[in-house]
């Protein structure tokens, strides 16, 4: 797996397509406002493979995943996305490694689901 992209999304992106994953970016950068809109408020990323359905992803730096993950449950249409039957994940990025060795991009995952809401 290629992860050296500078992005979350860009790294989120090449992990879930070598897991076989069928992988758009759903948000938006607005121009007047200068940010970035997630879907829903909370999902960057729709993955789709047969046997799991379809995920929400909402990509992110190590550092804000407990943010990210909050935000998150704080939306309503989350609870109606997955009373829909999609998924929803924070994946989350950070260097990480043994002191004195090389650092690697690790990836975090986690699955929300209707009982952390």
């Amino acid at each position: 797996m290629n992860v050296a992209s500078n992005s979350p999304t860009q790294r989120t992106l090449a992990y879930f397509r070598d897991l076989g994953f069928k992988v758009q970016v759903v948000e938006r950068w607005c121009q007047y406002s200068r940010r970035r809109i997630d879907l829903f408020g909370c999902i960057d990323i729709i993955a789709v493979r047969e046997g799991v359905g379809v995920v929400g992803i909402q990509a992110c730096a190590g550092s804000s995943h407990a943010a990210r993950r909050t935000k998150a449950l704080e939306r309503e249409a989350l609870q109606d996305w997955l009373k829909a039957g999609g998924r929803f994940e924070v994946v989350s990025w950070a260097k990480r490694g043994a002191r004195g060795k090389r650092k690697v991009w690790t990836v975090r995952r986690e699955e929300l689901t209707i009982a952390d809401l």
